[in-house]
């Protein structure tokens, strides 16, 4: 008897912590701590508005422009640090991009 519940308590506290590791990317602007990402509505230089997004790591600004447009329809406007093909080795710091949503 004690050992089924002890095993019940373990699988109930892993499927918590398994869902709590798999939060989305928050959607509204602002900073979102699971992603170490921080959106901002800005105006680019053609008038229209468009997301700038500051992330920790370079997925995570990806990611982050997904949720904020709710898919993966969206322009990049610009990027800084990120890795592109043949030098996504070197370490760069925080990366930052400003994107627009293809509605």
């Amino acid at each position: 008897m004690v050992k089924r519940s002890l095993i019940y308590w373990t699988v109930a506290v892993g499927v918590v912590g398994f869902a709590g590791g798999c939060t989305q990317p928050k959607n509204a602007p602002g900073s979102d701590p699971e992603t170490r990402t921080t959106a901002t509505l800005v105006t680019w230089s053609d008038g229209r508005s468009a997301i700038s997004i500051d992330c920790d790591l370079p997925g995570s600004c990806q990611s982050r422009a997904i949720a904020m447009c709710k898919g993966p329809n969206y322009t990049v406007l610009k990027s800084d640090n990120m890795p592109t093909r043949g030098n996504a080795t070197s370490v760069r710091g925080p990366a930052s991009v400003v994107v627009r949503c293809n509605a």
